[in-house]
């Protein structure tokens, strides 16, 4: 996987292998903790061994996942990781017939509740971490942009959030004091009225 890799999805099976609960936890921990096996999965995650190879093949034949046969011991053993750094779509990738864009909705849909979720999580347990809560982030604005001024927003806050990426990553090739988390992400922008 190439470090500046973004993949955006075309096709609605794409989209809606990404959005199984499942299947998004597997992707996340590919993520956030590096390339593994169905073993180290089922450990990551608490899923069922048998379940995540489905889970992989499934992934892998919509292109969000790859074998990374490199990693293996021996002929037995098989590793995964993403297929791209980056994972992008919407409504407007995909094809405009009405089932595809039936399946973006769902997908839509699915992803803002677990993004939802998270947020709700991290409320509930804010409080007993006095140092993150300090440097959390929560903010709204309301812009007047055209098309496209909202996709050059769009990719100034990508790029940006693509520094901080690889920061993150030489960090925890470096010998710093501070101990690393993970932190969750999300951002959205659409044309909305107060």
């Amino acid at each position: 996987m190439a470090s500046d890799d973004v993949r955006t999805l075309t096709e609605a099976r794409a989209v809606t292998a990404l959005a199984n609960p499942a299947r998004s936890r597997l992707l996340d921990s590919l993520t956030a903790q590096g390339p593994a096996t169905a073993s180290v999965l089922a450990e990551r995650t608490g899923l069922a061994v048998g379940s995540i190879s489905h889970h992989m093949r499934v992934m892998a034949t919509a292109g969000l996942v790859e074998e990374a046969p490199e990693l293996a011991r021996d002929g037995r053993e098989r590793w995964w990781r993403r297929a791209a750094r980056s994972i992008t779509w919407g409504r407007s990738t995909l094809p405009q017939d009405a089932e595809s864009q039936r399946q973006a909705v769902a997908a839509e849909e699915f992803m803002l509740a677990r993004q939802v979720e998270r947020a709700r999580t991290w409320l509930e347990r804010s409080e007993a971490n006095e140092e993150w809560g300090r440097a959390e982030l929560s903010t709204d604005s309301w812009l007047r942009l055209t098309p496209d001024e909202l996709g050059e927003l769009t990719d100034e806050l990508n790029a940006l959030v693509g520094r901080w990426k690889e920061r993150g990553t030489a960090g925890e090739a470096g010998d710093e004091a501070q101990e690393r988390e993970h932190v969750f992400l999300f951002a959205r922008a659409f044309p909305s009225q107060p």
